[in-house]
């Protein structure tokens, strides 16, 4: 096991990519403690955890309200002793034109996505720091490296976290502390439903990307249990993007020749 007895934050980790998240991190090893709004679904995750013998508990937290998170990462303390990885999976995204776009839209987004891994990480950090070593996933997107139409306030809190990541690790040199960004594309998971069951752009858009489908929770599993563990341990202020080849590379259609 890759992570055993590591303890592991996945902040949102009580659906999609997060209780994905949750489940694999914990099948390698690692105690879970999952830091969310919707605690339901965080404790569905956390039972189907301990149901294969694994350690979870669910802590309510507003990753966007300071002293939410810092009650997060004391409690999380008070239970298990230490934290080794954190994963500011957390996120909330609207979609509307500039010009309908409300000022609170925009505060809500950009205090989830990018206020909360600030606040989640200046919580943790001093732990890990006491710990010794410590990993940190903030997660992107594909709008951290691009503009999209209709989510002004996403592609700014995503792009941010690209530079949050990046200047923490500076700051964080000598710590042994690794902070990195996952950036998923096309992922199917509630936060893409609707455009993922669309019966005409849903499978249009998968076929898109170079891997030809649309992604799933599993796809990103793998690399953030990599990033998690000691084998990323000279990978820093860096980014993985997870979107089945989408951004390397555009065709049109008729441009590769089917070999089938």
């Amino acid at each position: 096991m890759k992570l055993k007895n590591r303890i592991a934050i996945i902040t949102g980790g009580g659906k999609g990519i997060g209780a994905e998240l949750s489940l694999k991190l914990a099948s390698e090893g690692a105690k879970i403690i999952i830091a969310e709004m919707d605690v339901p679904n965080g404790e569905r995750t956390a039972k189907k955890i301990r149901e294969n013998n694994g350690e979870a508990i669910v802590i309510k937290t507003n990753v966007a309200d300071e002293d939410s998170v810092n009650n997060m990462a004391n409690e999380a303390i008070n239970v298990f002793g230490k934290i080794d990885i954190l994963i500011n999976n957390a996120g909330t995204r609207h979609i509307n034109n500039i010009l309908d776009h409300t000022k609170q839209q925009w505060d809500d987004m950009l205090s989830v996505n990018l206020t909360g891994p600030y606040l989640c990480c200046k919580a943790v950090i001093p732990h890990m720091i006491k710990g010794g070593k410590g990993k940190i996933i903030n997660f992107g997107s594909i709008a951290s490296f691009m503009g999209r139409p209709d989510r002004v306030a996403y592609v700014a809190a995503k792009t941010g976290v690209l530079g949050l990541t990046r200047a923490l690790a500076v700051d964080l040199t000598g710590k042994n502390i690794n902070i990195n960004t996952i950036c998923p594309g096309l992922i199917s998971t509630p936060f893409n439903q609707k455009f993922a069951e669309d019966p005409e752009l849903g499978e249009v858009w998968g076929k898109e990307t170079i891997v030809g489908r649309w992604g799933k929770p599993s796809d990103i599993a793998g690399a953030a249990i990599f990033l998690s563990s000691d084998d990323s341990d000279f990978i820093n202020g860096s980014e993985i993007k997870i979107d089945g080849g989408w951004l390397a590379a555009k065709t049109r259609k008729g441009e590769i020749t089917n070999n089938e």
